[in-house]
């Protein structure tokens, strides 16, 4: 469980400010990092291959299914 830290007002301010910023970096940057090991990456090679497109664009089409799935179940907007 996370523990809450507590700050001033005007400390939590920044904090807030701070985290959006580079919240908005990572979505202006649109790279997602992760490491996968030897038989997860052959595996996806052999399907990417086997369905003749990219791999990148299989995975990134697995990540979009599978987080408008998560966003439907907790009843959010997808376009949040």
């Amino acid at each position: 469980m996370a523990t809450r830290i507590k700050r001033s007002a005007a400390t939590q301010k920044r904090f807030e400010e701070g985290r959006a910023a580079a919240r908005q970096r990572v979505i202006d940057r649109g790279v997602i990092a992760f490491r996968a090991d030897p038989e997860m990456m052959d595996l996806l090679l052999k399907l990417a291959e086997h369905k003749r497109i990219p791999y990148g664009v299989l995975a990134r089409s697995w990540v979009m299914d599978c987080l408008r799935d998560e966003a439907k179940n907790l009843g959010m907007d997808s376009k949040q």
